[in-house]
C-alpha cells in the first residue's frame, strides 16, 4: 500500500505534467452537448460519446441509430445538463440506479458525461477507480457517492500539493492511471503482489490466448456469461477442443493455488449421490465417509459466511459427466438447484446428508448442507455409445454450451510464446468483482431482479421475436417455459455488464440473444424427422429473418424452405444444406443456424436429431 508520504511526493511529480488532450476533450465535450441542446442534432452526440472512454463501445453496441441517441439524451444527458451539479449531488444514488435502466447506459457512461460536464463535481468510475479503492484499502465501492467521498479526500490532497494548477475529479482520475502505469512498471511497490508485474488483457479471451490456449471469442464470452448467469453450465461437443482446459484455466486464474477448484472424473458405476457426497457407515467405522467435493462445499459455505462480498468463488468440475445417468447421482442438486435463494443467498432447500448427532458433534458436518451463491458447478460430455443422453429435465436447468467449430487458421495462438507464467491481476480483480455483483451476492438472485431483466428485454426488439417463436413452437411441444425466458433475459443482461466491464467480448447484442437461444431453446429439440422437421425450420426462418410473421404454422416444410433458400431450395436439399453451412454470415443469429443446419442435415440423413 502507497503511504501518504509517497502519495504527495507523486501527486507533486504530476502536478508538473500537464495534458492538454484531457483539457481539450473536456471542451469539446462540453462544446458539443450545448450545441445539441440547442440544435436537437442527435447525430452529434456521436462526437461527444467519442471523447470519453467508454463511447466508443457505446456506440458499437448500444447506441447503433438516431433513436437510440436520442433516447439517451432525453432520458439522460438533457437531465444532466438542465439540473445544476449542486442538485444532481442530493440523490445521485437514485438518480444513478435510475439512469442505469436506459439502454446503454452503464456506470462508465453516466459518470464520464457528468465527469466531462461538471469536473468540479462528478469523477468516473471506472477500473482506476476499483484500483484506488483496492491500493487504499477502501473496499469495493457500492454506491457512486463512495466514489465522489473517497477521491473527494484525493482531490483535496491535491488542491494542498499543487496550489497554483486547476484541479477537479478529472485530474484526480488520470493521476491514478499515470500511478498505476508507474506501479505497472515496478516503479514503485505493488500493495498485493509485489513480485508480479499486472497485465492489462483486453479480455478474457486473450487471456486464454496467453496462455496458449485458443477459443473464438463469442465461445469464451458465451461459457463466462452462462456460468455468471446460471452457475451450472454443461461443455458438449468435439473431444480435444479444450471444454475442460477452459473451466480449468479460468479457475486457476482466479485461484491459482487450486484450492476452490475440484477435478472430479465421473465413473459409469455411480449411481446415487454417495460418491460425490458420501455417507455414513453405521457398520465398519461408525463414522461418515467423506469426500473431496463435500469437503469444497463445506469450505465455500464457510468462506462466504465469514467474508460475504469479498469470499471467493468455488468450481466443481465434472469430466465425462455423462458416463453415467446423471438423473440418478446428480439428483440432489438438479433438485435444490432450483429451489431458489433464502435472504442470505444460499439455495432454499438443503441436501440431507445424515442424521447422526454424533457425526455433527465430533467430525463437524452438518446434517444438511445447503448450497451457496459463489459455488459453480462445469460439466464436460461426449456423445458416443458409452454414454447416456440428457433429460429435458438436466437440459432445462443448465446452460449447455457446445464446442463444435475449429479454426486452425488461428491455432496455435500467436501470442503462446509472450509471458504468460505472471498472474494478469488486473484481469482477475475485474473477474472477481463480476462475479460477486453488486453487496457480493454471486449467483443469489431475487425475483424482483430476475423479473427486472424480463422488463428490460422486453423493452428490445428481441422479446417480440422470442414470443412469436414461442407460439410457432407450441404446436410441437417444443415451446418453452418461463424459467428459459428468466434466464434468457438474464444471460442478456449480464452479458451486456461483463462486456462494458472488458472481460468478454460479443459482436453485438443480436449475438448476445443468439447465444441465448441456442444454448436454452434448442437443446430439448430431440427425435425423428416427422417430430422435428417443421419445428426445426421454423427456428431456421427465424435465424436468417431476425423474427417471425406468425404465419410459419400454416405453411409447409417446402414452402418454408423456399422462403428460407429461394424456389430451388429442394433441389440436393443436403447439398444445399452444407453448401448454407457456408453462408450463415448473412443471417441475423448465424450461430442459431449453424446448428439448426446440422440438425437438418443429421435429420435427412439417418432420420434422427438431436442438440448433443
Amino acid at each position: 500500500m502507497i503511504d501518504k508520504a509517497d502519495l504527495r511526493t507523486f501527486i507533486r511529480e504530476y502536478c508538473d505534467e500537464r495534458n492538454e488532450q484531457v483539457i481539450s476533450n473536456i471542451k469539446d465535450f462540453q462544446k458539443i452537448l450545448n450545441e445539441i441542446r440547442e440544435t436537437e442534432d442527435y447525430e452529434k452526440l456521436k462526437e461527444a460519446l467519442l471523447k470519453t472512454h467508454s463511447g466508443k463501445n457505446i456506440l458499437r453496441f448500444h447506441a447503433k441509430t438516431t433513436e437510440d441517441l436520442k433516447n439517451l439524451w432525453e432520458k439522460f444527458i438533457k437531465e444532466v445538463l438542465e439540473t445544476p451539479p449542486e442538485k444532481l449531488l442530493e440523490d445521485i444514488d437514485e438518480r444513478f440506479k435510475r439512469w442505469k435502466q436506459i439502454k446503454g447506459a452503464g456506470k462508465g457512461l453516466i459518470s464520464e458525461v457528468l465527469a466531462f460536464y461538471y469536473p468540479e463535481y462528478f469523477a468516473p468510475w471506472n477500473n482506476v477507480v476499483e484500483w484506488y479503492f483496492t491500493e487504499f484499502g477502501w473496499g469495493k465501492p457500492e454506491k457512486y457517492s463512495e466514489v465522489l467521498k473517497h477521491l473527494g479526500e484525493l482531490r483535496d490532497i491535491f488542491k494542498e500539493e499543487c496550489r497554483d494548477k486547476p484541479i477537479n475529479f478529472i485530474v484526480v482520475d488520470y493521476f491514478g492511471w499515470w500511478l498505476k502505469n508507474k506501479q505497472e512498471e515496478n516503479k514503485i511497490p505493488q500493495s498485493s503482489q509485489e513480485n508480479k508485474r499486472e497485465h492489462k488483457l483486453p479480455s478474457l479471451a486473450r487471456y486464454f490466448e496467453y496462455t496458449g490456449y485458443y477459443y473464438p471469442p463469442h465461445l469464451v464470452a458465451q461459457f463466462y456469461t452462462a456460468l455468471k448467469t446460471k452457475g451450472f453450465v454443461i461443455l458438449s461437443g468435439l473431444t480435444g477442443t479444450g471444454k475442460t482446459k477452459i473451466a480449468q484455466e479460468l479457475a486457476e486464474l482466479l485461484d491459482p493455488s487450486k484450492e476452490n477448484f475440484i477435478f472430479l472424473s465421473v465413473r459409469p458405476d455411480w449411481r446415487d449421490s454417495k460418491p460425490l457426497l458420501g455417507y455414513y457407515n453405521p457398520l465398519l467405522t461408525d463414522q461418515y465417509q467423506k469426500t473431496p467435493l463435500l469437503d469444497l462445499l463445506l469450505r465455500a459455505t464457510h468462506d462466504y459466511k465469514e467474508n460475504g462480498k469479498n469470499a471467493m468463488p468455488y468450481f466443481v468440475l465434472l469430466d465425462e459427466m455423462n458416463l453415467a445417468h446423471v438423473e440418478y447421482y446428480f439428483a440432489d442438486f438438479l433438485s435444490v438447484l432450483e429451489s431458489g435463494r433464502d435472504e442470505n443467498g444460499f439455495t432454499r432447500e438443503s441436501i440431507k446428508l445424515h442424521d447422526v448427532e454424533k457425526v455433527e458433534e465430533e467430525q463437524g458436518i452438518p446434517k444438511e448442507i445447503k448450497l451457496p451463491p459463489n459455488l459453480y458447478i462445469i460439466g464436460t460430455v461426449n456423445m458416443d455409445e458409452t454414454t447416456y443422453s440428457f433429460s429435458p429435465k438436466v437440459l432445462d436447468r443448465a446452460f449447455t454450451v457446445e464446442f463444435h467449430d475449429v479454426e486452425l487458421k488461428g491455432y496455435p495462438p500467436e501470442t503462446a510464446e509472450q509471458e504468460s507464467s505472471e498472474l494478469p491481476e488486473t484481469l482477475r480483480r475485474e473477474i472477481l468483482n463480476d462475479l460477486r455483483e453488486e453487496n457480493g451476492k454471486f449467483l443469489a438472485r431475487s425475483k424482483e431482479e430476475i423479473n427486472k431483466a424480463v422488463k428490460e428485454l422486453k423493452r428490445t426488439k428481441y422479446w417480440n421475436a422470442l414470443e412469436n417463436l414461442n407460439q410457432a413452437l407450441e404446436p410441437y411441444d417444443l415451446h418453452f417455459g418461463y424459467r428459459v425466458v428468466d434466464e434468457i433475459a438474464l444471460f442478456f443482461k449480464k452479458a451486456r455488464e461483463s462486456q462494458e466491464g472488458g472481460i468478454v467480448e460479443f459482436k453485438d447484442e443480436d449475438e448476445i440473444f443468439d447465444l441465448a437461444l441456442l444454448m436454452k431453446v434448442l437443446p430439448k429439440f430431440h427425435g425423428n424427422r416427422r417430430k422435428l422437421e417443421k419445428p426445426l425450420l421454423v427456428v431456421l426462418k427465424m435465424a436468417k429473418e431476425g423474427g417471425l410473421k406468425g404465419d410459419e404454422a400454416e405453411k409447409g416444410t417446402d414452402e418454408l424452405w423456399k422462403d428460407i433458400l429461394g424456389e430451388d431450395a429442394l433441389k440436393k436439399l443436403v447439398e444445399r444444406i452444407i453448401e448454407e453451412l457456408g453462408k450463415t454470415g448473412d443471417y441475423k443469429y448465424r450461430h442459431t443456424a449453424r446448428k439448426v443446419l446440422r440438425m437438418l442435415r443429421q435429420l435427412y440423413e439417418i432420420g434422427f436429431a438431436s442438440f448433443s
